[in-house]
C-alpha cells in the first residue's frame, strides 16, 4: 500500500482532495474525516474485519447495506468523528469515536434516518431475518449492560477497523491515534472503549495509548473487555471508584 502519511489530528480536517504522494510518486496513506462517498468503503471494511462477528449473527451480504446506511446517520450526526484511512483510492480502514454518546444517540434520532433504515429492516430490505435480529437485539442489551457497569465515560472509541489487506503497516494506530487525539483536542478527560480479549494486536495498540482494562462482560458470541483512558485529574477523582471492588471483573 506505500508509506503512511502522518497528519496530527489538527490537520486532519485539512486531509482532503486526492491522495498524498511521496517524492518518487508513490501512493501514500491519507487519513482524514469520512465522506459520504466513503460509505460503501467502510462498509466493505467493517463486513470483511469483523466477519466472524459478521458469521456469529447469521447475516448475509445484503446487510451491508445496513452497515452503510448506519454509518451514514453516524456521519450526519457526528461527521468529525468518522475518520477513513485512503490508499489508492480505496477506503482501507476507518475509526469511530463520539465526544458524547448520548449527544450522539440524540442527534441520531432526531435526524429521522432511523425510520427508513427501521422500515428497510422490518420489510427484509437488508436480508436480516427474526432470528438475526433477535441475536443483534440481545448483543445489544448486553452492550447496555455492561455500559452501566462501567459508566460514566461519555467520550467513546466506538470502532476501529482496517482491512485484511491493509494489516500490519500502521494504518490502525495511526486511525486510532487520529481518534483518540480529536477526543482530546475537543476535551475529553476520560475515553472508553470495548474489545474482545483475544485481539491482542488492538489490544497492545490500546495500551500503548494509556488505555487500562475495567472490566469485562459477555454477549451472545463471547467477552468484551472494557478498556478506558483519563487524564491525571480525572483519574486522581475516580480513584475511590476504580478501588471498588464491584467494579472487579
Amino acid at each position: 500500500m506505500g508509506e503512511v502519511k502522518k497528519l496530527s489530528a489538527a490537520n486532519l480536517g485539512l486531509a482532503q482532495g486526492t491522495l498524498a504522494q511521496d517524492g518518487c510518486g508513490a501512493q501514500v496513506t491519507e487519513y482524514r474525516q469520512a465522506l459520504v462517498g466513503d460509505l460503501p468503503g467502510i462498509g466493505e471494511v467493517f463486513f470483511v474485519a469483523f466477519a466472524e462477528s459478521i458469521q456469529h449473527a447469521g447475516v448475509g451480504p445484503a446487510a451491508q447495506a445496513a452497515i452503510e446506511d448506519l454509518f451514514g446517520l453516524v456521519l450526519a450526526a457526528e461527521p468529525e468523528g468518522l475518520i477513513v484511512a485512503v490508499s489508492e483510492g480505496q477506503v482501507v480502514g476507518y475509526t469511530l469515536a463520539t465526544v458524547n454518546a448520548k449527544h450522539m444517540r440524540r442527534r441520531i434520532f432526531e435526524h429521522g434516518g432511523w425510520l427508513r433504515i427501521l422500515w428497510r429492516l422490518l420489510t427484509g430490505g437488508y436480508g436480516i431475518g427474526w432470528r438475526t435480529l433477535r441475536v443483534i437485539l440481545g448483543d445489544k442489551r448486553s452492550f447496555l449492560r455492561g455500559a452501566r457497569m462501567y459508566g460514566g465515560y461519555q467520550a467513546r472509541m466506538l470502532s476501529l477497523a482496517v482491512h485484511p489487506n491493509a494489516q500490519g503497516q500502521g494504518i490502525g494506530r495511526e486511525l486510532f491515534g487520529a481518534g483518540v487525539g480529536w477526543l482530546r483536542g475537543r476535551g475529553a478527560q476520560a475515553i472508553r472503549l470495548e474489545v474482545r480479549p483475544d485481539n491482542v494486536p488492538a489490544r497492545r495498540i490500546y495500551e500503548s495509548f494509556g488505555f487500562e482494562p475495567r472490566g469485562e462482560y459477555q454477549d451472545s458470541q463471547s467477552k468484551w473487555m472494557v478498556m478506558t483512558w483519563e487524564s491525571p485529574g480525572q483519574s486522581a477523582c475516580r480513584k475511590e471508584e476504580r478501588e471498588d471492588p464491584r467494579l472487579s471483573s
